[in-house]
């Protein structure tokens, strides 16, 4: 079996469409995958949602698919063959239903190709295959089989949600009622976007710089500020976080705290993964009790902010507020005609 680039060629779509990237998507059916800690961060979901319609995009949700399992296969509780059949069965529901898949997480952005790769390996794809078969036994007659078989060749793609706003940034920009009134940016990437090659049609695109949630940050009126741990781990670590987590957090803290120290307004992320382990209240405190620092700069995720600069209507960015410390104060300068 061949397994082809599930990742967007974006460079082509560059090349193709230079006065207008959103053109490519004009015609596709676009749908948003879930992603399990958005359900911490509702803005995370609903701002690329906000976005995509806001541009005039057909957009869906995946309803049918399961987590991406990222997180039980980083800490050992399943094989490479059933992780695979998870994510082989989640890119069956996406298949289904969109062109091209949007993906908030870094995670599960990764998961989704990782799988395929494992299945290049003859011993995990038979593997993989008869958990497939055993499922499909187990669910009876009544369900669509073809869910429960590996995919050859689909037509699906994948795009990371920062990737799909920086390719359409110019329309982004001009569809934005606010701005960032000249705020100081501390912007995050994580490691599964910074070190993925995967997704990537060369080396060169690998080992170029990161720079795109920089360059946005600019783009939308704001100050893209330069920090000591600007390329280091969120402190998350998939088991490292619960074995041990005075270590981890020590990461975190070191990030928050450099990110304070350049005097940040915010720190600014495209993965609810990072966003969860730099926000969580209960990890301030540790860090507080640990290392004697009360960290208090505000954190959010790419498609909040988008949420925000979009103008969402009031009750949805209240649940914005709620989220992260000292948001309010952002929000009431960024909303501040």
């Amino acid at each position: 079996m061949e397994f082809s680039q599930l990742a967007l060629n974006l460079e082509e779509i560059e090349r193709n469409y230079p006065d207008s990237p959103l053109d490519f998507f004009k015609d596709k059916k676009l749908c948003v995958f879930k992603a399990c800690l958005e359900k911490y961060f509702p803005g995370v979901r609903y701002g690329i949602l906000d976005l995509a319609n806001e541009l005039d995009l057909k957009v869906s949700v995946s309803e049918g698919q399961s987590c991406c399992s990222g997180t039980f296969f980083q800490r050992n509780l399943i094989t490479r063959a059933q992780f695979a059949a998870i994510n082989e069965r989640n890119l069956h529901e996406l298949n289904s239903q969109s062109d091209i898949c949007l993906i908030s997480c870094n995670g599960c952005y990764n998961s989704l190709m990782r799988g395929r790769d494992f299945l290049k390996t003859p011993e995990v794809f038979k593997k993989t295959e008869k958990i497939l078969d055993d499922l499909k036994k187990q669910m009876g007659e009544n369900v669509d089989r073809q869910k429960y078989k590996i995919l050859e060749n689909p037509s699906l793609r994948l795009i990371h949600d920062l990737d799909f706003i920086y390719l359409i940034r110019n329309e982004v920009l001009n569809s934005l009622k606010y701005n960032l009134q000249g705020l100081k940016v501390a912007v995050h990437y994580g490691c599964h976007y910074l070190n993925l090659s995967r997704d990537k049609n060369s080396v060169e695109g690998y080992l170029k710089d990161k720079t795109k949630l920089d360059e946005l940050v600019e783009l939308f009126g704001g100050t893209a500020l330069d920090y000591q741990e600007k390329e280091s781990c969120c402190g998350w670590g998939a088991s490292q976080i619960l074995i041990n987590p005075r270590e981890a957090l020590k990461i975190t803290h070191d990030k928050l705290k450099s990110a304070e120290n350049v005097g940040a307004d915010f720190l600014l992320m495209p993965c609810p993964t990072c966003l969860y382990t730099l926000s969580k209240p209960e990890y301030r405190e540790k860090m507080n009790k640990w290392f004697g620092d009360k960290l208090e700069i505000p954190t959010i995720h790419l498609n909040e902010l988008i949420a925000i600069l979009l103008g969402c209507e009031q009750e949805r960015c209240l649940t914005l507020r709620r989220t992260t410390p000292r948001l309010e104060e952002i929000f009431e300068i960024i909303t501040n005609d």
